[in-house]
């Protein structure tokens, strides 16, 4: 069989790439060839000057100079080398397809994961299944991320998004926040599923990773427009002097670390995996913490959803530290992931479950 995957598959994120690649691998092993297919993202409701620094053209030139003169040749460089990174290791694992609409003999579409539903930056018809390439589609563990039903209403986007859930071969989602908004939009209940990094795990390449050549380490995985307040970052070094470790920020630069590392996504695991201690505020931060049991903590913003929501479903809310002022006592109390992983087992059980059930809409389709 034959699938195409819809996702943010060109975003500068690690985590958006592992979640792809695990889907990938995920639906290799059940026979079935899958590739992301690619697409125009619509960014109308970022507003014009906004919309360039995504829509590649000769009208981002302007936004990317300012970048450059605000935030230094560091952090510039650093982003073009890990865009290098980040596209070489899609083509090796040849996780790139066609564009969607000159895709032909494909059993399925399956949209997501990540925030394939929300509409902070403009409605794309094909994350709802809109003018999809085949009969059959399904979302896996799709998420509206900061979208909120009122979002919908107000950028009268009801029946659009509406329509193309309802005809859908099946429904699942990631976080409470999107369940809620689905069963508002239909009045159908969709299935509560695992990320794909932690329904695929990483398990035996993880096995293989190699401790990366550093002193003993505290690991910030952060977006670089964020983790930078004075206060948060002097909390952060305090707690590092303190116990003698050094600060790695692989993935993101921060020019306050004392190493900012490039690195493939799966080799970004090995950092997780041998650090003293991480410090996050994303999403895929804190699932690469369980799949690699790291000892972790998390600080919550605005919009954290979808965030408080994975902490909670494995028994993680008391890793979150609203100010980062206690990170001491947080580290002292060190995760029991013997039951974390009971967790992850039954609901990484319940997740293959659902997309068991999909590739079987899938394979009565197609015949």
């Amino acid at each position: 069989m034959k699938f195409g995957i819809v996702t943010h598959y060109d975003v500068h994120n690690h985590g958006a790439v592992l979640q792809l690649t695990a889907l990938v691998k995920v639906l290799a092993r059940k026979g079935i060839e899958a590739k992301a297919l690619q697409f125009d993202k619509n960014y109308d409701f970022l507003g014009v000057a906004l919309k360039s620094k995504y829509d590649i053209s000769l009208k981002s030139v302007g936004f990317y100079i300012k970048f450059l003169l605000r935030e230094g040749v560091g952090r510039t460089l650093y982003n073009v080398k890990k865009r290098q990174t980040l596209n070489r290791f899609k083509v090796e694992n040849n996780l790139i397809g066609e564009f969607y609409t000159d895709a032909s003999g494909l059993d399925a579409v399956v949209v997501g994961s990540d925030e394939v539903f929300a509409l902070h930056t403009g409605p794309t018809p094909i994350f709802f299944g809109h003018a999809a390439p085949t009969n059959c589609v399904f979302s896996y563990a799709a998420s509206f991320g900061p979208t909120t039903y009122e979002d919908i209403q107000s950028k009268h986007c009801i029946e659009f998004v509406k329509s193309g859930l309802e005809r859908m071969a099946g429904v699942s989602v990631r976080d409470k926040n999107s369940q809620d908004i689905v069963v508002r939009l239909t009045g159908d209940v969709p299935a509560l599923v695992c990320d794909p990094v932690l329904l695929y795990g990483y398990v035996d390449e993880i096995k293989q990773l190699r401790k990366p050549d550093l002193p003993p380490y505290l690991l910030v995985y952060a977006y670089d427009n964020r983790m930078n307040d004075e206060q948060e970052v002097e909390r952060i070094k305090e707690y590092a002097r303190k116990m003698g470790l050094k600060i790695v920020s692989p993935g993101f630069y921060h020019k306050w670390s004392d190493y900012n590392v490039n690195i493939d996504p799966v080799g970004l695991l090995a950092y997780f995996k041998y650090a003293q201690c991480v410090v996050t505020d994303t999403f895929h931060g804190s699932v690469m913490s369980i799949i690699t049991q790291s000892q972790f903590v998390v600080k919550t913003r605005d919009n954290s959803n979808k965030l408080v929501n994975l902490l909670n479903e494995y028994g993680l809310t008391d890793r979150i530290s609203v100010s980062l002022d206690d990170l001491e006592g947080r580290f002292a109390s060190a995760i029991d992931f013997s039951a974390v992983e009971v967790e992850v087992v039954r609901r990484r059980a319940e997740s293959m479950k659902y997309l068991d059930q999909m590739i079987k809409k899938a394979d009565e389709h197609s015949r």
